[in-house]
């Protein structure tokens, strides 16, 4: 019994310090050294970088540490470990980060010397003090500052203060200009585009390929004319029936589509084109899994 007993109580002294030669049991025993470097180092991290990120580096440094580790070396493993495991977490920052070593560095002589000057003159330098105290001409200073404001990661859900002092978050205060980033702009400018384009194959031919020859490839009406055998008047008729047939067609779907002038010729061929487009168009709907939109007219997008 008491040989048992005193098996079990130098195992468990065995696992308690760093002459644990299980990588498991190491890494387990030694899990406070995560929080303890990320606490340390997390003060000159940028804002932006996650707590839990940082915490989850240095967890795989020290797990690589744990595999790694020779006791015959002499070093405690709590030293060694803490080494890898501040490794770890800056190498994470590093490849998080799109600023370069050199701003950040830059950066924070920076604010080094900011510091230093606002103590000194009990007020905030300007940047041709920060600059004669660090060296450099003013223009450097600010460049640093444009880069410093370049590697500002913001998250949108971010809490902040609106123009009115209400309290939203960033996202519904960032106004998106460019289309191609709006979703739903984007979806109603790619069911234009295709809805013109099923529109554009279903031209009677030679209205069409005076029209693709010249709204789309940019040629000369001339030049086309002379391709089809006909005059430049005649190409320049067919240019129109194609317009008007297109645009018959797309006053059906859209609000603010104007009206085909009621003097222009070939209006027979446009009911039919516009019906023939509308059959496909439900024939298209009816087969199985397909989209059924709306049939009442919709506002052109802009």
């Amino acid at each position: 019994m008491s040989t048992g007993s005193g098996s079990t109580t130098t195992a468990r002294h065995t696992g308690d310090d760093d002459t644990a030669t299980d990588p498991n049991v190491l890494a387990e025993q030694h899990l406070h050294l995560v929080q303890h470097v990320v606490n340390q180092l997390c003060t000159r991290f940028p804002r932006h970088v996650d707590r839990s990120e940082l915490v989850s580096a240095g967890t795989a440094g020290l797990v690589d540490a744990a595999h790694r580790y020779d006791p015959a070396t002499g070093v405690p493993f709590t030293r060694y470990a803490a080494i890898r495991v501040r490794g770890a977490v800056i190498d994470a920052t590093r490849t998080r980060d799109w600023a370069t070593r050199r701003t950040r560095r830059e950066l924070r002589s920076i604010a080094a010397a900011t510091e230093a000057l606002q103590e000194r003159l009990d007020r905030h330098p300007d940047d041709a003090e920060i600059a004669a105290e660090l060296g450099v001409g003013a223009d450097r200073i600010r460049e640093h500052r444009a880069a410093q404001v370049n590697a500002t990661l913001l998250a949108l859900d971010q809490c902040v203060t609106g123009p009115d002092g209400a309290a939203s978050s960033l996202v519904d205060l960032v106004v998106e200009e460019d289309e191609a980033w709006i979703p739903e702009a984007a979806v109603e400018r790619n069911e234009l585009v295709e809805t013109l384009r099923t529109a554009v194959a279903h031209l009677p031919e030679e209205p069409r390929t005076v029209l693709v020859a010249h709204h789309f490839e940019g040629r000369l009406l001339r030049d086309v004319a002379d391709e089809l055998g006909v005059t430049e008047a005649r190409a320049s008729q067919l240019r129109y029936e194609a317009l008007h047939a297109l645009q018959a067609y797309f006053g059906t779907l859209f609000h603010d589509v104007p009206a085909v002038p009621v003097d222009a010729p070939g209006k027979r061929r446009r009911a039919a084109y516009v019906a023939g487009l509308a059959a496909d168009a439900n024939r298209r709907h009816r087969r199985p899994g397909a989209d059924h939109a709306a049939t009442s007219p919709r506002r052109i997008p802009a």
